[in-house]
């Protein structure tokens, strides 16, 4: 059975939501015992252009923005080394032979 919240609780998780955009939506709903699809749907539907985007400072943005690149570029480095590894064994197989 779902919850009911009231309309204050409501727009306070809101509030808090928009007012803290360094902690993720996850974090300020578990923070506050509610889902966090929940709270993602309250926020989204309380902003006129229905996007959950929450505005950050230019350093924050600049953070999130490196975060991203640092993951990209993980992932390709992860990438490149088993692409090295599986040639180099193949290589070792070619020569066995």
């Amino acid at each position: 059975m779902a919850k009911r919240f009231s309309p204050e609780f409501k727009q306070q998780a809101i509030d808090y939501a928009l007012a803290n955009s360094s902690e993720s939506i996850a974090a300020i709903a578990n923070k506050l015992g509610i889902g966090y699809s929940t709270l993602d749907k309250w926020v989204r539907q309380s902003s006129e252009a229905g996007s959950s985007k929450r505005q950050f400072t230019p350093e924050q943005q600049r953070i999130l923005d490196l975060e991203k690149e640092n993951k990209r570029l993980r992932e390709a480095n992860d990438i490149l080394k088993k692409a090295h590894v599986y040639f180099l064994t193949e290589d070792a197989k070619r020569n066995t032979r």
